[in-house]
């Protein structure tokens, strides 16, 4: 008798947990991600554009807002963020490999979506950090393995 492996049961041995956001506007400031129950590593990120970002000057920043009343901390530099103008359908946006880098933008392959260094959070949220208005809706995924015991990443 055969055994088949599934294809998400070798990611969460070979790389770790998936978590996706279902696909949401950003047109505002919003938590994409909460972690819980303890210690993650981040190992993964990328947002995938689903509708068009309109054209026009709209800026994300990725940052980590800690449960513990710390300031917010920047996952990909908020002070420098990503223009996002009429982006497609299908550009990735993935987080540099070095520590606050700037968030990348790329259409059709996406580098840097698994982490070359493994970020630690502790319980707080992954928000997005947005300046502009302009529509169009991004779908985020995350993958991580628990540090401590019963830590978890969910979907905001």
């Amino acid at each position: 008798m055969s055994v088949h492996i599934q294809g998400d049961q070798v990611r969460a041995i070979t790389q770790g947990i998936l978590v996706s956001r279902p696909t949401a506007t950003v047109a505002a400031d919003q938590d994409l991600f909460s972690v819980d129950g303890g210690r993650i590593l981040l190992l993964g990120f990328v947002g995938t554009v689903t509708t068009a970002i309109g054209a026009g000057s709209q800026d994300f920043g990725i940052a980590f807002d800690p449960d513990d009343g710390g300031s917010n901390v920047d996952l990909a530099d908020t002070s420098t963020p990503l223009v996002a103008d009429a982006d497609v359908v299908g550009t990735h946006y993935t987080l540099n490999t070095t520590a606050a880098g700037d968030l990348v933008a790329s259409t059709d392959v996406a580098y840097n979506a698994i982490l070359a260094t493994p970020i630690l959070l502790p319980e707080g949220d992954i928000v997005l950090d947005v300046t502009g208005t302009e529509a169009g809706s991004v779908k985020w995924d995350a993958i991580y393995v628990p540090l401590d015991t019963g830590a978890s990443l969910t979907a905001s």
